[in-house]
């Protein structure tokens, strides 16, 4: 048995390379080795596990080094690789996020936020470890050692870390984030993002400002990602209100009459004569003729509309709440993960007689509610929007067609882009 001994103790070692790939936000070359020199020369060695013996390395303008050193451990970053006259970057780039958007999981928003982080990633660091090792055990009790440094790296750049096949995406903790099988370690994952410079939104009015960042904060509270480059909603209090209470009480009786209308002819079987009936004491109860929009006059004089056109008015329902939100009538709008209570809706309305007895029992939220819902709703939209785009189901479980209808709404009520009529609000993202 010491024999043995003997002879593993003096066994030759082997030469270890390993490497790995760091995706990240910054794309020049320089200033990400600057960004690791910055950091190493501010870590002690026992912070970092490793000694630095060695500073930038510059090949050629398009490559840079940074080497860090332990006896026979070295660990070399290396930014902007070119391969056979090709943008190794772009081309790498352009993979790796072809392949997480290829990849099968249950974890949809974890999968969709990574993307979302690569979708951002400018730059690529290759990370190369080298290391004598003479057993199995040796080889892994270094790699251990020599990861503490690189994640230090991953945090400071914002990055993604992929080693070996590049298979599994790991996070600045070194927990999977997912791999190609579909699987993570985490709970939710929130990409880094590029921020806005100081001089994104200078000119807009500090409440404008303070809105948008209640926004995010309640979107970030809800692990649901969205883009901080959204343009900003420029209405402000003062301007205020955008719609009178009798504006949007007809508004209110519009949607009701539409939305029943909607729901004879696609759930009760009524033909046309037998819907326009049944709504006909809602039209004159509440003046409905006089708020109509000239679609939905155009839809209600149809006798041929189409069942499409049907199911899309039908989800006035939707709209109807945010009106009886706005006058009072319902304290807060819930998560918009599922549709409505359409007979709790179509109730609320029930107690009065006419517009007038309507308007005289309702007040308007102030104007500040609607712009902050207004600012939120479009900020969620575009989660949806841009979801759906990426053929992916909505974040957090949001119903997208719920949260269209509320931008509608909201937009309308908040009076965005110039108090447009009803028709035409915009509702891009």
């Amino acid at each position: 048995m010491g024999f043995l001994n003997h002879r593993k103790k003096n066994k030759e070692p082997k030469r270890v390379e390993k490497y790995g790939l760091l995706f990240c936000l910054e794309g020049n070359y320089t200033k990400i080795i600057d960004q690791i020199e910055m950091l190493f020369n501010s870590k002690s060695d026992e912070e970092t596990n490793v000694s630095e013996t060695d500073s930038i390395e510059k090949e050629n303008s398009e490559t840079n080094y940074y080497t860090l050193h332990n006896g026979d451990m070295e660990i070399v970053f290396v930014s902007g690789l070119k391969e056979e006259g090709k943008d190794y970057t772009k081309d790498q780039l352009g993979g790796v996020q072809g392949f997480v958007y290829s990849i099968q999981t249950e974890h949809v928003d974890i999968k969709r936020n990574l993307f979302y982080h690569l979708r951002q990633c400018k730059g690529i660091v290759q990370v190369i470890f080298r290391f004598d090792s003479v057993s199995a055990q040796e080889t892994e009790d270094k790699l251990q050692k020599m990861v503490t440094p690189v994640l230090m790296v991953v945090e400071k750049l914002q990055g993604v870390l992929t080693f070996g096949d590049g298979t599994a995406f790991l996070n600045s903790e070194g927990q999977l984030i997912l791999d190609q099988k579909g699987n993570t370690k985490l709970d939710y994952y929130m990409p880094a993002e590029i921020q806005p410079d100081e001089d994104w939104g200078k000119d807009m009015p500090q409440e404008t400002l303070d809105r948008k960042e209640r926004s995010m904060a309640w979107l970030k509270e809800r692990r649901i990602y969205v883009s901080p480059w959204l343009p900003f909603l420029s209405e402000i209090e003062a301007n205020g209100p955008a719609r009178t209470t009798r504006e949007i009480c007809g508004r209110a009786a519009a949607l009701l009459a539409i939305s029943l209308y909607s729901e004879c002819r696609l759930g009760e079987g009524m033909d046309y004569e037998q819907a326009k009936e049944f709504i006909a004491p809602v039209m004159e109860r509440f003046m409905v003729e006089e708020f109509l929009s000239p679609k939905e006059k155009t839809y209600l004089e149809n006798p041929e509309s189409a069942r499409e056109e049907q199911i899309q008015y039908s989800w006035q329902y939707e709209n109807l709440l945010v009106m009886e939100w706005a006058l009072g009538l319902v304290d807060e709008l819930p998560y918009p993960d599922n549709i409505c209570d359409v007979g709790r809706t179509v109730r609320i309305l029930h107690p009065f007689d006419s517009l007038e007895e309507f308007e005289q029992n309702v007040s308007v939220r102030p104007y500040r509610e609607l712009l902050d819902a207004a600012d939120l709703i479009y900020r969620i939209d575009w989660a949806c929007v841009d979801a759906r785009v990426m053929g992916m189901k909505a974040p957090a479980e949001l119903d997208a067609g719920v949260v269209v209808e509320r931008h509608r709404s909201l937009f309308w009520l908040a009076g965005i882009d110039e108090r447009c009529a009803w028709d035409d609000v915009d509702l891009s993202t």
